[in-house]
């Protein structure tokens, strides 16, 4: 492998890596100089050697290990050893190690290479494992200590992140790798606290003013503010704090809504149930809209809720372009719903806005002996007839209440609060009032209609026919009305 590659497998693999110089281990024992003895003697001395660089060896790894210990990673460690050639003679954890990965004992984790592999998370093994290999290839380029950060896999299969600091102890004579050794700490709790520290920075840059709040008591510290909250008055519990700034910014009509949102029970509930609460609001102080909104920050280990996050993000842009999206949708019903000539809604509305509605009463209506109006007036008559009278029963009807051009002549009205008393007044208003409609270049033609009513609490779809038995009761005499109330 080339060396630029092994270097880039190290500044790019999984997890971190990082270096530092160590201190020096300088009071061995000092081998026997060859050169200074008889040749007879070098295989006597060559023994020597040998045993001096064993002791020397262990002394290393005990000065080593506490040196680590001293620096304070005593969590877990471990060491492997080499040959000459770099090969890897000896793997060995020490039980903090196994206690901190949730082994028991040597037969359950042995002292073996593959017994770190398995160790590592599966989906990152290969690039772990790689990393330190092409550390031990490059060793002599790279200062005594290491530094790795990554994650590992427990015995129960719940994954932890360690920090593991690592020391080449190389051969005096040749420079080759001797003994890699080091330590490892858990800093689970450390990483998801930073990650969790960077979803708050997120959570502060995503609303406008935010609360991290401890349920336990309602403690609180800001993630971000605005110029208005900074003039609240600031007391330590979070839901108080909040009222305060409803009852500073909000306009009056949202507080009461608010201060009913703002119950610490109801929040947990809701969020327990939803994920999330919200309410929007209207701030008169910065004259813009907001949606307030609370949801879960973490748990503690029995499951219960340790933390929860308000957040307040503007809204007031996305509203507008919603009321844009509303106009475009009030004039597109405009177009399918309401009828060209008469300028009135039409079938089309009562067939899919208002058939299943709950109403008081329906009304069906037509224009007597509407030919005979055709047949005088002309066409043109006739479609001035239809738009009076259209406009006639428009107006004499409350907002709520709908007009329809049912289809020709015939018309429709639905009463949503109305008496029958009331009903059969405007009933018979209507048939006077329909005697003062004119038709251009026509005065002869005079305008009468016949009304058939149902009435009763029900569903519009549910008294149309009832209101056509009572138009046809009408029909009968003509100029009339008709009301049939409905049993229950």
């Amino acid at each position: 492998m080339e060396k630029n590659a092994v270097a880039d497998s190290i500044d790019n693999g999984v997890g971190s890596f990082a270096v530092e110089a160590s201190a020096t281990v300088d009071d061995e024992l000092p081998l026997f100089d060859l050169s200074d003895y008889p040749e007879e003697q070098h295989a006597l001395l060559k023994e020597c050697n040998k045993r001096i660089e064993e002791a020397n060896s262990k002394y290393r790894i005990a000065k080593f290990r506490e040196d680590m210990f001293a620096k304070g990673l005593k969590a877990g460690m471990y060491f492997c050893t080499f040959d000459r050639d770099e090969n890897l003679l000896s793997f060995e954890f020490n039980d903090e190690t196994r206690q901190m990965l949730g082994y028991d004992g040597l037969e359950d984790l042995p002292n073996e290479f593959d017994s770190w592999v398995k160790t590592l998370v599966p989906e990152e093994r290969d690039a772990i494992v790689k990393l330190f290999w092409d550390s031990v290839l490059i060793h002599r380029e790279l200062p005594d200590i290491t530094h790795a950060t990554y994650r590992m896999q427990k015995k129960d299969g719940s994954i932890i992140w360690v920090t593991g600091a690592g020391r080449f102890i190389r051969r005096e004579d040749d420079g080759s790798l001797e003994i890699y050794m080091g330590c490892y700490r858990d800093i689970t709790a450390q990483q998801e606290l930073e990650e969790y520290l960077k979803i708050i920075e997120a959570i502060g840059k995503v609303f406008n003013f935010s609360l991290f709040i401890d349920v336990s008591d309602m403690s609180y510290r800001m993630i971000s503010t605005n110029e208005y909250v900074e003039q609240v008055e600031k007391v330590p519990d979070a839901i108080e704090f909040l009222k305060k700034n409803v009852d500073t910014s909000v306009a009056e009509s949202f507080r009461k809504g608010l201060h009913e949102w703002l119950d610490k029970d109801k929040i947990l509930a809701a969020i327990e149930e939803h994920g999330t609460t919200s309410m929007e609001f209207y701030s008169e102080s910065a004259n813009r809209w907001f949606n307030g909104i609370f949801l879960i920050g973490d748990r503690n280990e029995d499951g219960s809720i340790a933390h929860i996050v308000y957040g307040c993000a503007d809204t007031t842009d996305a509203k507008l372009q919603n009321l844009a999206q509303q106009k475009k949708i009030s004039k597109f019903e405009t177009e399918i719903y309401i009828d060209s000539l008469s300028r009135i809604r039409n079938r089309k509305f009562l067939d899919d806005k208002l058939i299943f509605e709950p109403c008081n009463a329906v009304v069906m209506a037509d224009i007597d002996l509407f030919k005979n109006v055709n047949d005088t007036a002309g066409h043109q008559g006739g479609d001035e007839a239809i738009q009076k009278v259209a406009e006639l029963l428009e107006q004499s009807v409350r907002k709520d209440d709908v007009v329809i051009r049912y289809g020709g002549d015939e018309f429709m009205m639905v009463f949503f609060d109305i008496t029958k008393e009331d009903l059969e007044n405007k009933l018979s208003f209507l048939q006077t009032a329909l005697k003062k409609i004119t038709i251009e270049n026509h005065p002869e033609v005079k305008i009468t209609m016949s009304f058939g009513g149902a009435f009763g609490t029900e569903l519009v779809n549910n008294l149309i026919g009832t209101a056509d038995k009572a138009l046809y009761e009408s029909k009968k005499v003509r100029g009339t009305y008709t009301v049939i109330e409905m049993d229950h």
